[in-house]
C-alpha cells in the first residue's frame, strides 16, 4: 500500500511539475507591427470625417424584423450621400447595386489573378423603440456631433464600418495607391434581419464570377478594456467562426371549447410541457473548437495561476468546462443554446384555444447542424400533439472555423496592433454568438474573420442596439486608419 501511495505521490508531483513548466513557457506570441501597420497611412481630418459619418447616420435605414416595408427612399438617399461624399471612390471603383439596395464595389488590383479580398459592412440599423426615445441624449437619427462624439443609430453598428472603409480608400486614392490584389466592398441593406437579400445575393454574385477570396473581413469582434477576465488593459477579440441560427415553431393542436369543461390534454398544457422539456434538457456543453482555441490563446496573457490551468487543458478541460458553464455567457460559448422567445394562444379567458404556438430560437454551436438540432428537439419533446417546423426567418448552419495561423489572421492581428502603437495588445480568436453577413462566405473561403475596428469605451457594448449609441470621433479616425493599414498590407496575403 505504501508503494501505491508513493507512486501516486510521484505521479501528482510529476504532473504538477509538467504543468508548471508548460505554464512558464507560455509567453505572448511575437507581435511584430509591420511597416505598413506602424506608419500613418492616410491623413484623416477628424472633424471632417466625423461630419461625414454624422451625415450617414441621418438616413433612417431601418430594418424591421416584423416584415414592415423598407423605406427605400432612406437607402437610396444614403447611396446618393456616399456618392457625393467620396468622389474619388466613385470615380475609380466600379459600383453596382444588388437587389436594388445593397452596394457592391470593385477596386481592381495590380495583379488581377491574385485571390481578392472582401471587406463587408451593412447600411441598415435596428429600430428605436418609442418607449426609449426619451432616454436618448441626442435623437437617434440626429447625427449630432457633440462632446467629442458622433451620436445616433449606426455609429457603432454598422455605418461606422461602411464609412471608415470608404474614408480610408478615399485617402489612399489621393496618395496614388492601388492595391496589389482586387478588393471588393460589400455593403448589405438587411443584415439586421438575416442578410438574405443583401449579403447573400452579393456573395452569390461574386461566386458566380469565380471569386474565391484570400480574406473576408466583416464586423464581429472588438477592441476594448476588460474583454478578457484576468487580462489587464486593452485586448482584441476576432471572430473566427459564428454560430448557426434556427428558429423552430412548436404547434400544439387540441379540441377547443368552453373552459368549464376542459379536455384531458389542452393545447396550452401540451405546449407548456414541450417548452419545459426543452429547458430541462439543454444541449450538452463541450470545450472544443473556437472556444477551446480562445482559452488556449488567453493563457499566455493570464496571471500565472490561471496560466497553469488554461495552459494545460489536456488535463484541466473538465474543470474549466464546469467553471465556464456556471455563467450564461460561458455556457453559450460551449453549446447550442435554447431560447423560447414567442408564445401565442387563446382569444378569451373562458375559451379553450384549439391551437397554441411557440417559437424557440437556437444558436447552433459548431459540430451541430440545423438538421441535428431539429431532430433532437423532436426527440426531447416526444409528443404527438406537438408539430415542430422551421419558421420563415433566416436560418443557417454554423460557419466553418477559420485558421488562426493563416496569413489573413496574421494580417488582421498586425493591423490591430497598429491601432495601439507602443503597447502589446492580445489578439484572441473567439466564437461569434450572434450573426453577421460573413456567414454567407463560409462555403467559399477558408479565411473569413470578424472584427469591428472601433476601440470601444466603457459602456459602449450596451449601446449597440441600445440607447445613446455613439462613437468617439477620435476612435472613428482610428477605424479609418485600421482599414488603410489593412489595405496597405495586402501584399502579405501570399
Amino acid at each position: 500500500m505504501k508503494r501505491f501511495f508513493l507512486a501516486l505521490l510521484l505521479v501528482v508531483v510529476g504532473l504538477g511539475a509538467v504543468m508548471t513548466v508548460r505554464a512558464a513557457r507560455l509567453q505572448p506570441p511575437a507581435s511584430p507591427v509591420t511597416a505598413a501597420a506602424a506608419e500613418t497611412p492616410v491623413a484623416v481630418d477628424e472633424q471632417v470625417a466625423a461630419d461625414r459619418l454624422a451625415g450617414a447616420v441621418r438616413f433612417a435605414t431601418v430594418s424591421f424584423a416584423s416584415g414592415a416595408p423598407i423605406d427605400t427612399a432612406a437607402f437610396l438617399g444614403f447611396h446618393d450621400f456616399v456618392r457625393q461624399a467620396f468622389p474619388g471612390v466613385h470615380a475609380t471603383l466600379r459600383r453596382e447595386t444588388v437587389n436594388g439596395l445593397s452596394l457592391l464595389y470593385t477596386w481592381t488590383g495590380t495583379d488581377s489573378a491574385a485571390p481578392p479580398v472582401v471587406l463587408m459592412g451593412h447600411m441598415d440599423v435596428v429600430p428605436v423603440p418609442e418607449s426609449n426615445l426619451a432616454e436618448w441624449e441626442h435623437a437617434p437619427f440626429s447625427g449630432d456631433v457633440a462632446d467629442g462624439y458622433v451620436w445616433g443609430r449606426g455609429t457603432l453598428d454598422d455605418k461606422t464600418t461602411v464609412l471608415a472603409i470608404l474614408e480610408s480608400i478615399e485617402g489612399l486614392l489621393k496618395n496614388g495607391y492601388r492595391p496589389p490584389r482586387t478588393v471588393h466592398l460589400a455593403f448589405g441593406h438587411d443584415e439586421e434581419v438575416g442578410g438574405r437579400f443583401g449579403a447573400r445575393a452579393m456573395v452569390d454574385t461574386l461566386v458566380a464570377r469565380g471569386v474565391k477570396p484570400a480574406l473576408v473581413l466583416d464586423e464581429g469582434g472588438f477592441l476594448a478594456s476588460g474583454v478578457i477576465p484576468g487580462v489587464e488593459g486593452q485586448a482584441a477579440i476576432v471572430g473566427i467562426a459564428e454560430k448557426g441560427y434556427l428558429s423552430l415553431r412548436l404547434r400544439a393542436k387540441a379540441q377547443g371549447g368552453h373552459s368549464s369543461m376542459p379536455t384531458g390534454r389542452t393545447a396550452v398544457g401540451a405546449l407548456s410541457r414541450a417548452i419545459a422539456a426543452l429547458e430541462a434538457d439543454p444541449f450538452p456543453t463541450e470545450l472544443t473548437g473556437p472556444t477551446r482555441g480562445m482559452l488556449e490563446a488567453m493563457a499566455a496573457y493570464s496571471p500565472f495561476g490561471r496560466k497553469v490551468v488554461l495552459g494545460n487543458l489536456w488535463l484541466t478541460a473538465p474543470l474549466v468546462e464546469r467553471t465556464l458553464g456556471t455563467t450564461p455567457l460561458g455556457a453559450a460559448l460551449m453549446h447550442t443554446t435554447t431560447s423560447p422567445t414567442m408564445l401565442s394562444a387563446g382569444i378569451k379567458d373562458n375559451v379553450l384555444p384549439p391551437e397554441a404556438t411557440a417559437v424557440v430560437n437556437f444558436r447552433i454551436a459548431p459540430g451541430e447542424t440545423m438538421e441535428s438540432v431539429t431532430a433532437r428537439v423532436r426527440r426531447v419533446i416526444n409528443d404527438s400533439m406537438i408539430v415542430v417546423e422551421p419558421t420563415d426567418s433566416a436560418r443557417v448552419d454554423p460557419s466553418p472555423v477559420s485558421d488562426v495561423n493563416s496569413p489573413g489572421f496574421r494580417l488582421i492581428a498586425s493591423t490591430i496592433r497598429g491601432m495601439t502603437p507602443g503597447r502589446t495588445v492580445p489578439v484572441i480568436p473567439y466564437l461569434v454568438m450572434g450573426g453577421t453577413d460573413a456567414k454567407y462566405w463560409g462555403d467559399h473561403s477558408a479565411n473569413v474573420f470578424r472584427f469591428l475596428a472601433i476601440p470601444l469605451g466603457e459602456g459602449d457594448v450596451a449601446r449597440v442596439h441600445g440607447v445613446n449609441e455613439r462613437v468617439r470621433a477620435s476612435d472613428y479616425a482610428t477605424a479609418v486608419g485600421f482599414f488603410a493599414r489593412l489595405l496597405l498590407g495586402l501584399d502579405q496575403l501570399q
